[in-house]
């Protein structure tokens, strides 16, 4: 399973979002550059979050994007069935006659999907965010001799 690029995007718009500045607007083409994400594909990604409900949006100057919930409140997958739809494991066609090995593989599959659906449900915004910024941490902290 991969996630899309529209995906990828802009869940890497939303946690800088959340990230920079929560309750001030900030402008898709200043997201676009601190991403390096190209300015016209995101901002067709931040209008679908924001009929998502996730963001809001103000015209004019001062004017951009800002979450329009607190980071506690948004669920990964919530944000990834917007963007992505529900993600599914390899999921085969159910058409007539199935071996054994099809079936096993099958329901494997099934519950990989479940599995994934957990784990998204259950992460916000904001735990995403921290597992970010112990990643970046121990990035930064890191020494090469």
């Amino acid at each position: 399973m991969k996630l899309s690029k529209r995906t990828e995007y802009g869940l890497r718009a939303i946690v800088q979002l959340a990230r920079l500045r929560p309750r001030e607007f900030v402008q898709s083409r200043d997201l676009s550059t601190q991403e390096s994400l190209p300015n016209k594909f995101l901002e067709s990604i931040l209008l679908a979050l924001r009929r998502g409900g996730f963001l809001e949006s103000k015209v004019g100057s001062g004017g951009g994007y800002r979450l329009s919930r607190a980071a506690k409140d948004i669920r990964v997958g919530e944000l990834i069935r917007r963007l992505e739809g529900r993600l599914t494991i390899n999921q085969a066609d159910e058409v007539g006659e199935s071996t054994p090995g099809e079936v096993a593989v099958r329901l494997l599959n099934n519950r990989l999907t479940a599995a994934t659906d957990e784990v998204l449900d259950i992460m916000s915004l904001e735990e995403l965010m921290e597992h970010v910024s112990k990643a970046s941490g121990s990035q930064q902290e890191m020494y090469y001799i």
